[in-house]
């Protein structure tokens, strides 16, 4: 094994940095040619597992009415009068084993995409699976079910999104049932403006009276 110099690594560094910046490292010749460098990416521990995947548990209800073509307030109506969730997408021509797989699997594709990108383990990736299949499971068929942001936490929440469907697919010139699709499959509406060809302040400006009209109600409910 050939033995090199302090100096002349260090130059061996330099170059690669000037030529490459940072990253030229991982591309400039080897201080030994055979030695390899392997580089371990490890999700963070000391972030919670619910803050590095979010599963979208705490709004089923949201969810399952893109699913069934109903607004979120309708749904809610009738889940009040002790239906289940599965109950109503039956009515709507969503059996409930397709009710399931459409509100599970987009949660399995988040988890298995963390996975993919080492932001959980695999112990955890499994974790979530079980955890979303069992929580959506009973949530599905529970009379009168309603999202765990309720009461204090609705409230506050209504002031930011008070826009309803229709406006929102009006301004990025799609239909409800595609906005709907794309809120299954996890996009914001700015992900959807952005493929659509707007900015977010295009879609600011083209919600704004329906945002003023929200608000003032808002502040005049009790």
């Amino acid at each position: 094994m050939k033995k090199w110099t302090g100096k002349a690594m260090a130059c061996t560094v330099a170059a690669a940095v000037l030529f490459g910046g940072i990253g030229g490292l991982a591309t400039a010749p080897k201080a030994f040619a055979d030695d390899e460098i392997t580089y371990n990416v490890v999700p963070d521990m000391s972030i919670p597992l619910h803050k590095r995947v979010d599963l979208g548990l705490n709004a089923i209800v949201v969810q399952a009415s893109g699913i069934i073509e109903m607004s979120v307030e309708d749904l809610k109506d009738e889940l009040q009068k002790g239906k289940t969730i599965a109950e109503v997408a039956n009515l709507h021509g969503v059996n409930h084993s397709e009710l399931l797989s459409r509100l599970i699997n987009p949660m399995i594709d988040r988890v298995d995409n963390a996975l993919s990108q080492k932001v959980i383990t695999a112990g955890e990736a499994t974790q979530l699976k079980q955890e979303a299949t069992d929580t959506v499971t009973a949530a599905v068929s529970k009379g009168g079910y309603k999202d765990k942001l309720q009461g204090t936490y609705s409230k506050k929440l209504k002031l930011k999104t008070q826009v309803d469907e229709e406006s929102v697919a009006k301004v990025l010139g799609i239909s409800e049932a595609e906005l709907s699709t794309y809120f299954n499959n996890g996009k914001t509406i700015a992900d959807i403006a952005k493929e659509k060809g707007l900015n977010e302040d295009q879609v600011i400006a083209g919600l704004k009276d329906e945002l003023n009209a929200s608000l003032k109600a808002f502040i005049n409910k009790k």
